[in-house]
């Protein structure tokens, strides 16, 4: 079956969907992008993607003309037309066209993409088992503006994650200039220390992610105390418990970092109470499908 893209404010067929060679994007990585999945048709936590992705649009200086109502209403139009309930989506901005020197004003219309497409299944093991990750070789700059945008300049952390995968591992987790724990390749991290929950704080060096902001919320509704700061690796191995957060996967237990167990190397107690809020608060709105 071929699926329909939303470009530019027309739908296409994938097979004849097309952009400019000089688009920045394509050229250089200058753009950005949001993915998210559904659920019985109900994108969870929608705004919040499309609110980051008109943040960063306006820091990177990317001309967008579509309010958040606007995109929302779209995005549920290509996954309704697509005629998927669960879904990967993707949201794509890139800066323009090249205008033939760097450093120049860009020029022409900014590209703009909506892409959904069926969302393979995964496995329960990673869920009722955990995962296990290594530290990558790359180191991020805590000073770094661009680490806290989801930019099309994406090869750090595609490296890190094939560099963990010829290892055996499953995630890459990065350490800051610093020393200090960030984040996985795709993913936000979280210790828990005596039911304390912990996560490395946005001045690390970390992406904002839209599941670490939802876990901070269910923490707080839950009267758990949830702790934004500087996290030394040594913490890690100290802790009870750790989890992993991501828009596609949602919360998923990390039991092991470079051979080292966890706690006691399994999914904790207050990792699994988490992620059984965070499933229920999906399933009491994917009950209620939002059509626009």
């Amino acid at each position: 079956m071929g699926y329909k893209v939303f470009i530019n404010g027309e739908f296409v067929e994938e097979k004849n969907a097309k952009f400019f060679i000089d688009d920045v994007g394509f050229l250089f990585g200058y753009g950005i992008f949001e993915t998210m999945r559904s659920f019985k048709g109900y994108i969870y936590r929608l705004e919040d993607h499309v609110e980051r992705l008109l943040d960063s649009a306006s820091f990177f200086n990317i001309p967008f003309s579509l309010s958040k109502e606007e995109i929302c209403k779209q995005v549920y139009k290509t996954l309704n037309l697509n005629l998927l309930k669960d879904a990967y989506i993707k949201i794509i901005l890139s800066g323009g066209l090249y205008s033939g020197k760097l450093g120049s004003p860009l020029k022409g219309r900014s590209l703009f993409i909506i892409r959904v497409l069926p969302l393979e299944s995964f496995s329960d093991r990673v869920y009722t088992e955990g995962v296990k990750a290594t530290f990558s070789s790359i180191r991020r700059s805590p000073f770094s503006p661009v680490v806290k945008h989801k930019t099309l300049n994406f090869m750090e952390n595609l490296f890190a994650r094939k560099e963990a995968e010829s290892k055996g591992f499953q995630e890459a987790i990065f350490l800051n200039t610093e020393g200090n724990l960030c984040e996985g390749s795709i993913t936000n991290l979280f210790i828990v220390k005596k039911k304390k929950v912990i996560t490395p704080s946005l001045s690390s060096g970390i992406l904002p992610g839209i599941t670490r902001k939802a876990v901070i919320e269910i923490c707080a509704r839950l009267s758990l105390v949830c702790e934004e700061k500087s996290v030394k690796p040594e913490e890690l191995f100290k802790a009870d418990e750790a989890f992993l957060t991501n828009s596609l996967r949602g919360i998923l237990p990390l039991i092991e970092v470079d051979f080292k167990k966890i706690g006691e190397g399994k999914p904790g107690e207050v990792t699994q109470l988490l992620m059984k809020e965070y499933e229920k608060e999906i399933l009491s709105k994917a009950n209620f499908p939002r059509f626009l």
